[in-house]
């Protein structure tokens, strides 16, 4: 990352608030379209600040469950088919309990609100 004035966090805040208020000060289409950004806004933010801890994580889990190293992607498309085939049913509650963690983990980038305070990391 930059070490120059202002950093990422301070620009994505910055376009955030921009649109925020033109929000609010907007109606109809420009408003909707205004919000979405605002809303993208916060995901990018969100995604910059957990990403590289998630995928590191999600790897870890991965490899523990599947038994083998690989990539996160090569390691995902493996638990999904074994799953589907029914590979992982003698490991389910790991299986369940990972699988969970996976949707928390995209809901705490995409809408944090919406997770229950057990679930919230914050």
């Amino acid at each position: 990352m930059s070490q120059d004035k202002p950093d990422i966090k301070e620009i994505l805040v910055t376009v955030k608030q921009l649109l925020e208020s033109i929000a609010n000060r907007s109606k109809g289409g420009e408003r909707y379209d205004a919000l979405c950004g605002a809303f993208l806004i916060g995901v990018v933010d969100r995604e910059l600040e957990c990403d590289r801890h998630q995928d590191e994580r999600q790897r870890r889990e991965l490899q523990v469950l599947l038994g083998r190293k690989g990539s996160i992607s090569d390691l995902y498309l493996q638990f999904c088919q074994q799953v589907r085939h029914g590979e992982l049913d003698d490991q389910w509650p790991a299986a369940f309990d990972f699988a969970l963690q996976q949707v928390i983990d995209k809901v705490s980038v995409t809408k944090p609100d919406y997770l229950t305070a057990v679930h919230r990391s914050d």
